[in-house]
């Protein structure tokens, strides 16, 4: 099946431009408790661009989240249709994946996007899996600092922050993933009923943001976004 591949590269590797930091989102939009809709107030409190990778799912659940952020000036990634990893998938299923995720983002803004970004769910793919969205003219978005936050529960946002401004301050610069969502609405309703204050429960990242954020700015970062193609 060929090696593990992971999105988690240096900074160097990211061609990242050294002194900046960027905020990625994976698993949204999420309209529980108004989360994603939180966050982009925060981020448009402080001027900063940022990417949302949107779940196919979720996009159809909330379609005028999906506008909301592409109105605001972020960048739009295709995070496949459903919650199951990439790594997990075969060919077929991957591809499916990745069109049905691209179709309902489509469907929600009411026209094509571009540029064509994609984020692998779960953060590990295999070489077919790169083949086949690089055929469909998608590029990915790496990662080079990230803090796990999908499995901990805000009583563990301070470990959060700790993480991600310890890794930022190691590279002097990169790119963050955090998760405005938790894979797919309909299971992230399911286990919030079980555990409302698990790690399901998305509401504190916002909070959370505005945190790093004012980190960030104190220690000399630029955080209001630049060209998408340095990720390249």
């Amino acid at each position: 099946m060929g090696p593990l591949r992971s999105i988690k590269v240096n900074r160097q590797a990211a061609a990242f431009p050294r002194g900046a930091v960027l905020f990625t989102f994976d698993d949204g939009p999420n309209r529980r408790g108004d989360t994603t809709e939180r966050l982009l107030e925060v981020l448009r409190r402080y001027g900063i661009r940022a990417c949302f990778a949107l779940l196919g799912e979720n996009a159809e659940h909330s379609p005028h989240l999906v506008r909301l952020i592409r109105d605001e000036g972020h960048l739009i990634i295709n995070h496949g249709y459903g919650d199951r990893f990439t790594l997990f998938l075969k060919t077929g299923d991957f591809v499916r994946s990745l069109e049905a995720g691209e179709e309902a983002i489509i469907r929600a803004l009411g026209v094509p996007y571009t540029p064509k970004y994609f984020r692998p769910q779960g953060g590990i793919f295999r070489d077919h899996h790169r083949t086949a969205w690089e055929a469909r003219g998608y590029r990915m978005i790496p990662v080079t600092a990230r803090a796990y936050d999908a499995v901990l529960k805000e009583s563990e946002r301070p470990l959060v922050i700790r993480r991600l401004v310890s890794a930022v301050e190691k590279d002097r610069g990169g790119v963050i993933l955090l998760h405005d969502g938790r894979d797919s609405q309909l299971l992230m309703e399911s286990r919030l009923q079980r555990n409302p204050r698990g790690p399901f429960n998305r509401s504190w990242i916002p909070a959370a943001v505005e945190e790093l954020i004012l980190s960030f700015q104190t220690r000399g970062y630029q955080l209001t976004g630049f060209h998408w193609d340095a990720l390249s």
